[in-house]
């Protein structure tokens, strides 16, 4: 597993480059593609959280397994 190294300033903001991104791409529009795409996959905060339930739930109403969001390397894991 790569550690992420974090630089003094995230150290001392208590935000690390995901919270930090996460805020940023949040501020695009609720239905832009590539920032629901991204906080589905990498997203920490409870709008990613809320977006994965409803994938999960779409999912399941098709007959899919759901999608696992993996917290050791914060990020979405697809289950077969």
């Amino acid at each position: 597993m790569t550690n992420i190294k974090l630089s003094n300033s995230e150290i001392q903001s208590g935000w690390n480059r995901v919270t930090f991104a996460e805020g940023l791409i949040s501020q695009l529009p609720k239905n832009h593609d590539g920032r629901n795409t991204w906080l589905l996959n990498y997203g920490v905060g409870k709008e990613s959280r809320e977006l994965r339930e409803k994938c999960n739930k779409d999912r399941a109403d098709r007959g899919y397994l759901p999608l696992d969001f993996i917290l050791e390397t914060e990020c979405l894991e697809s289950v077969y």
